[in-house]
């Protein structure tokens, strides 16, 4: 183990919070990666309610949305609003795209540090 983390480690050996390095380095990442599992969590639930959907579905839905905006009988008035709702439905989609991926990145870390 390394002098630099050896010296930030050392305090919570020496107070008994951890007995090991190895212990209290595993225990301080696998809280890591809880607390960032559930932060994502958190975030794809906040997509759920707001659009009433799973990843999967939105992703359905705003294809459907782009091809009305891009085939549809639509005056240029709803064209735009609706193209300006697709943006920012886009926004969310990438929001949501990148917090899934992370959590499956960070699932798949927490099974390595786990076992």
């Amino acid at each position: 183990m390394s002098a630099a983390i050896s010296t930030v480690i050392e305090p919570l050996i020496r107070r008994k919070i951890f007995s090991t390095e190895e212990e209290a380095i595993r225990e301080l990442l696998r809280d890591y990666i809880l607390r960032q599992v559930s932060a994502l969590q958190e975030e794809i639930a906040g997509f759920e309610q707001k659009y009433g959907m799973r990843f999967q579905q939105f992703s359905e839905y705003l294809h459907e949305r782009s091809a009305l905006l891009e085939k549809g009988d639509l005056s240029p008035e709803q064209r735009q609003t609706l193209g300006r709702a697709i943006m920012r439905e886009e926004d969310d989609w990438l929001d949501w795209k990148a917090a899934q991926e992370l959590l499956e990145s960070w699932l798949g870390l927490r099974e390595e540090v786990i076992s």
